[in-house]
């Protein structure tokens, strides 16, 4: 059967969008002055999975972030020095998944000393900063693979919050055991981190005495008058998605959580010894997203929704009939049964197709969505799914051409129908069809992120960097800057014999604060460098 083939990109002109998603991530940086000297460098390998400790003197500075091409985990250290006792060329244990080099970055303003991780793509990462050490963790993307290592500070942490429950457990009776034992529940690794994170965190934060107790007690007293008395949590996530968030909440706090399948994203959030309540409200507030409450059940949902609980009556037999609510019932039993055996065999072929999907069967998927488009032409969901799985997954461009038209037939502003066709379009070498195309999938208010992009890189494709700078600038108004805009620009300028300008655009991205690979930012010195001598001559 036919499986899923990886999107790498949608088309030669696409690239550049997708570049977008290899922006660096700072890690928190705690502040302090002086160098970082590693004593030590631990590495233990268990089953599929590593845990790399490094040991310091002090609360370190660092940064991290993702290279590809091979796949690079990236972790750069202010002010550190390694131990004459470490041999960097041995740190990590025989393994068949990771490799690692150090070096020293000796011309940085301060001096970095750079761990850079070489990962294969079966495994993933996790870096936390407990006190005055770096945890770095390598372990299986697949949840049914080996776990994640934790280090012995965290394995303590676990057990002293266990010791309680079983001193009490000890005093009691035996009791026969009358019903049967329920099945353990399957792991989770990225919930399981989490709850190892946080436990470590608040273990390393209630071990402090002395002013730390008196600042405690006194944030206590300000959380309690804001309102916030739930448990309190210490936790570090770092890019983690939100439906882990809300299950490690919903098992601190023992409420039930029902969170609407739209709400989705990532964050990164560190908060030390705050009301878990208070964290949530943090979270909502940044993803705008809104809360009820009521009968030990919490629901999450997007600020734009509306959310009704539902009611009943309190006593059946003083139950009176409401006769608007009756007619309203009533509609919607008439419009469910006025469905044609067309529409409703469709949704079966809808559900079958799903399936197919998730089980990676695209071809067969494919084959009952165009059956149920056949069944349900009004449908322009379906005809739009169609051409992105022939779009993207099946490479087959007519085909996704074919299904982007019959849904800009039913909806004319489908601006991403009309991103696909021109993408397919301009696979085919279609020119004047893709460039009208382009130009209706802008039209938007604001006009699509990924519409802009490729629509500029078409243009400088085909010989047109006047209008692909346009573009791009139009990007800028709505969106934010990346690196890459930034580097289009400063080409296309460089195109169009614009040189200055192109030189102010490189200097604007070299000082903007994003991250930039080693050769981009030689060059960008090099021409600053000798447009400066200019000058001065």
């Amino acid at each position: 059967m036919y499986k899923k083939l990886p999107a790498y990109s949608l088309a030669i002109f696409c690239s550049l969008f997708l570049l977008m998603a290899t922006a660096a991530q700072a890690a928190n940086q705690p502040s302090g002055t002086g160098g970082y000297s590693i004593k030590d460098i631990q590495a233990d390998l268990m089953d599929n999975s590593l845990l790399i400790m490094l040991k310091g003197d002090s609360a370190p500075a660092y940064t991290m972030y993702e290279l590809f091409s091979p796949a690079r985990l990236v972790v750069d250290i202010a002010d550190a020095s390694l131990a004459a006792t470490i041999n960097a060329e041995d740190i990590l244990p025989a393994n068949g998944f990771a490799s690692i080099k150090v070096t020293t970055l000796a011309e940085q303003n301060p001096q970095i000393t750079r761990f850079e991780i070489t990962l294969a793509e079966s495994h993933s990462y996790k870096v936390d900063r407990l006190e005055n050490d770096l945890s770095i963790r390598l372990f299986p993307v697949d949840p049914a693979a080996s776990p994640v290592p934790v280090d012995k500070t965290e394995k303590q942490a676990a057990v002293v919050k266990q010791e309680p429950a079983k001193a009490k457990a000890a005093q009691l009776p035996a009791q026969p055991d009358e019903t049967p034992k329920a099945p353990a529940a399957v792991s989770d690794p990225t919930l399981d981190a989490l709850i190892d994170s946080s436990e470590s965190a608040l273990t390393a934060s209630t071990a402090q005495t002395g002013d730390n107790v008196t600042a405690a007690e006194a944030m206590q007293d300000s959380f309690e008058f804001s309102g916030y008395k739930a448990t309190r949590i210490s936790v570090d996530f770092y890019k983690i998605d939100l439906h882990n968030v809300f299950r490690l909440f919903r098992q601190i706090s023992d409420i039930n959580l029902v969170v609407d399948e739209s709400v989705s994203g990532s964050l990164t959030l560190a908060l030390n010894d705050v009301p878990w309540d208070f964290a949530l409200d943090i979270i909502l507030n940044l993803k705008n997203l809104k809360k009820e409450e009521r009968h030990n059940t919490l629901v999450i949902y997007p600020a734009k929704m509306d959310f009704a609980w539902p009611e009943r009556a309190a006593d059946n037999l003083a139950f009176e009939a409401d006769t608007e609510v009756i007619e309203q019932e009533a509609l919607i039993i008439q419009q469910s049964t006025n469905q044609s055996a067309e529409i409703m065999q469709a949704k079966e072929l809808l559900r079958r197709a799903k399936i197919e999907e998730d089980n990676d069967d695209i071809e067969d998927a494919a084959a009952l969505y165009e059956k149920a488009f056949k069944l349900w032409p009004q449908n322009a969901k379906i005809s739009n799914r169609l051409a992105t799985i022939y779009l993207v997954t099946l490479r087959m461009n007519a085909k996704c051409l074919h299904f982007a038209k019959e849904t800009l037939k039913i909806d004319k502003n489908n601006h991403q129908a009309a991103l696909y066709a021109a993408i397919a379009s301009a696979n085919m070498e279609q020119i004047p069809q893709a460039m009208e195309y382009f130009a209706q999938s802008i039209t938007g208010e604001p006009p699509l992120k990924e519409a802009l992009i490729s629509y500029a890189a078409f243009s400088e494709e085909k010989g047109q960097p006047e209008a692909a700078l346009k573009l791009l600038n139009k990007y800028s108004e709505n969106y934010s800057d990346t690196v890459d805009t930034m580097v289009a620009k400063a080409r296309l300028l460089d195109t169009i014999g614009q040189t200055e300008k192109a030189t102010e655009q490189y200097k604007a991205l070299l000082y903007s604060g994003y991250q930039i690979v080693p050769g981009l930012k030689k060059y960008i010195r090099g021409r600053i460098a000798m447009k400066n001598d200019q000058i001065e001559q």
